[in-house]
């Protein structure tokens, strides 16, 4: 098994390699110092799991390199980390069947967890199931309430915009919180940022036009 980290943190590099090396992960583990070495390794190798970094693709040429790699390795299971360390974010979101967010506040048990069962299974199961549910994806209407909530415009704006009404929003609200697991704006609009940064985009439903000017809200 191979195994490719990209990590700027000596202490993240040495905790992932202490732990799958405890929990029978065998084979090569390897840290590497950017994405255009990820490619090239990844182009003499089938990597089992790569875990890299928010912080190696802030720009959009290194989100098309990224992208690149997830796409030629179907069978990679890929941990992303949100760059900003200060970001509470204690769960994981599939945005892929074989792409997780997840922050450095996630338990390395949960991390483990996921490893066996891809490992073993190779496929994420239903909702119902014990680790969670499939890939994320919003409704048409959630896509853009979910645009416009991270644009910063108020709850007067969207629900004028959409043609619903303020209880409507927040329900949609609720929904977006409950399937992102996040439980405030500041980390989801993170999850976003990086969902839409390394595939085609979760919302498949693009918003329509928005003609009117913003009003910022915290």
């Amino acid at each position: 098994m191979t195994v490719f980290i990209l990590d700027p943190c000596t202490y993240t590099r040495y905790a992932l390699k202490s732990s799958l090396g405890a929990n029978g992960v065998k084979g090569s583990i390897r840290t590497l110092d950017s994405l255009s070495t990820l490619r090239k390794k990844c182009e003499t190798a089938s990597p089992s799991i790569i875990f890299i970094n928010q912080n190696y693709f802030q720009y959009q040429h290194n989100n098309e390199e990224l992208k690149t790699v997830i796409e030629q390795h179907p069978a990679t299971l890929f941990f992303i980390f949100i760059g900003n360390e200060s970001i509470k974010f204690y769960d994981f979101i599939p945005i892929k069947k074989n792409v997780i967010i997840t922050s450095k506040f996630i338990k390395i048990s949960t991390i483990n967890m996921i490893i066996r069962y891809y490992l073993d299974v190779r496929t994420w199961l239903d909702d119902n199931n014990k680790l969670g549910f499939s890939p994320l994806r919003f409704s048409k209407t959630e896509a853009e309430v979910l645009t416009m909530w991270m644009s910063g415009y108020d709850t007067l704006h969207i629900c004028s915009h959409l043609h619903i009404k303020e209880k409507t929003l927040s329900s949609h609200k609720i929904n977006i919180k409950r399937k992102t697991r996040a439980s405030n704006k500041q980390v989801i609009y993170h999850l976003i940022t990086i969902a839409n940064s390394v595939t085609e985009g979760i919302n498949s439903h693009p918003p329509r036009e928005i003609n009117m000017s913003p009003r910022l809200t915290a």
